[in-house]
């Protein structure tokens, strides 16, 4: 299948390139659409994380190349300012590898020095640094606010020049404080540096490690993500959510541990049908999935007891054919009817591909022994360990 479409801006081709990423993307295979309940989890549990993400110093780069923009450093004009912003953004993607070619999380790694990306880092990691407030005002796309820092710019200038003209100090100063609207600040960077770019490493230095931590815990502090920082939980001792879950619910405050456990039990009921799919995508073939149903099988009924109600009421979500696909499934499962199950499952591909893309009415041209459409839901939990190992390391680096 080609897929085409026209763009009329940066933006309206962002949004195309996000849809399409989804495709691809780690951990986000969702044949039985309910991505949009496993991302709001994810939001809620570890705010300005994606599944794109790869190190946390990108968190800080692209904010300094950013910052510039309203310095001048790339001149006046829009379309050449975002040129200008995604060169540099390639070449500290060449410096990074100067500085050590073998660290991971780099973009554009496997490309440079000669292409570059179509997913740049201030594309990737942009809804995350306003989710920080590194960046403060939440609602601005870049080029919005390459269009505003411009205008602002420029009515620094008119003041200035009218000021000058003016020989009444009261005056001046009256002028000043009503009409230089530029003294809003768009970033709260304090650790900028107009030397930034010497020796440039993935590694974030230890005020950078610091500002990161503070200003996670401050713009998002009732977070899990802010919890785990504030008490510096070691991720790497934990194999998933459900493991976290289990250390950290009677430590958490009570509604955040009431959301990870219902999470839990949301997890437990997709992984059922997740499981169920692959046993009819393989028609019975695939005994990982065979072998994993007879395990599940002996207490489906338990496994599949979330309220959905609660689910979809806490999340403030509004879906109703994929909360009437949930309800039907967990009916089902409660019921034993796992003949009915199989019929859901199949009739929700259906309805999300149509008849000629769903997998479950094409199994001949699938490897039964593969499976597909992911496993147990992650909530990002691996994404954001990497983010937090990137501050903790940080946080004991004796560089600055």
């Amino acid at each position: 299948m080609q897929l085409g479409w026209v763009d009329f801006s940066k933006e309206d081709r962002q949004k195309v390139l996000d849809v399409m990423n989804l495709l691809s993307e780690k951990g986000a295979v969702d044949e039985l659409g309910i991505g949009i309940v496993r991302d709001a989890f994810a939001n809620y549990f570890f705010p300005g994380t994606s599944t794109i993400q790869t190190r946390a110093k990108y968190f800080l780069i692209v904010p300094y190349l950013l910052k510039e923009v309203v310095d001048g450093r790339y001149g006046k004009d829009v379309n050449h300012i975002l040129r200008s912003i995604d060169s540099e953004e390639k070449q500290c993607g060449i410096r990074l590898l100067e500085a050590d070619a073998s660290a991971d999380g780099i973009v554009g790694k496997r490309v440079l020095p000669k292409r570059w990306v179509a997913r740049k880092p201030s594309d990737i990691y942009w809804n995350g640094i306003r989710t920080y407030k590194i960046f403060k005002d939440n609602t601005l796309s870049i080029p919005e606010y390459v269009n505003i820092s411009i205008k602002l710019k420029s009515q620094k200038s008119y003041v200035k020049n009218e000021n000058r003209g003016n020989d009444t100090e009261d005056f001046d100063r009256d002028d000043i404080d009503a009409g230089d609207i530029t003294s809003f600040q768009f970033w709260d960077l304090p650790i900028y540096k107009t030397n930034w770019k010497d020796n440039l490493s993935i590694e974030l230095t230890l005020e950078e490690a610091v500002y990161l931590h503070n200003q996670i815990l401050k713009a998002v502090p009732n977070t899990l993500m802010a919890y785990i920082l504030k008490n510096h939980i070691q991720l790497d001792e934990y194999e998933g959510f459900a493991a976290l879950t289990m250390a950290l619910a009677d430590k958490v405050k009570p509604e955040l541990a009431y959301m990870m456990h219902l999470a839990c039990d949301f997890n437990n009921l997709i992984y059922m049908a997740r499981v169920r799919y692959n046993c009819i995508l393989s028609e019975g073939q695939n005994k990982t999935a065979i072998d994993e149903w007879k395990f599940l099988v002996t207490d489906c009924v338990e496994r599949a007891k979330v309220d959905l109600t609660a689910v979809f009421e806490k999340l403030q979500l509004y879906n109703p054919k994929t909360e009437k696909f949930l309800s039907m499934l967990q009916k089902a499962f409660i019921n034993q009817d796992i003949e009915l199950v199989d019929l859901i499952i199949r009739n929700r591909e259906v309805q999300l591909k149509g008849i000629n893309r769903a997998k479950l009415n094409r199994t001949s041209e699938y490897d039964p022994s593969q499976w597909v459409g992911g496993g147990w839901l992650d909530y990002r939990f691996s994404d954001a360990r990497r983010i937090i190992n990137d501050i903790y390391h940080g946080e004991v680096s004796t560089h600055v």
